[in-house]
């Protein structure tokens, strides 16, 4: 059994989380409140999934990094 299968087992039976756990709050500068559906061909999304895997971040994390910074480049042009 993997370490994630062993993970995903604990989470669903309710043990995911010590007594001895820091809870930690975070602060969100602006809501990220809109979901917009990308369809990506297959060995395109597993690239990018690999990418972000390098980077230790989601690919979803990795997409939404891209268009803000397009979207910052064409503000400043």
């Amino acid at each position: 059994m993997s370490d994630i299968d062993k993970a995903l087992e604990k989470i669903e039976q309710g043990e995911a989380w010590q007594e001895t756990d820091e809870v930690v709050q975070v602060e969100v500068k602006k809501p990220l409140n809109m979901v917009i559906p990308v369809r990506l061909p297959a060995d395109k999304w597993e690239q990018m999934r690999q990418d972000a895997k390098e980077l230790g971040i989601g690919p979803t994390t990795l997409a939404r990094m891209w268009i803000l910074e397009r979207l910052r480049q064409r503000v400043k042009t």
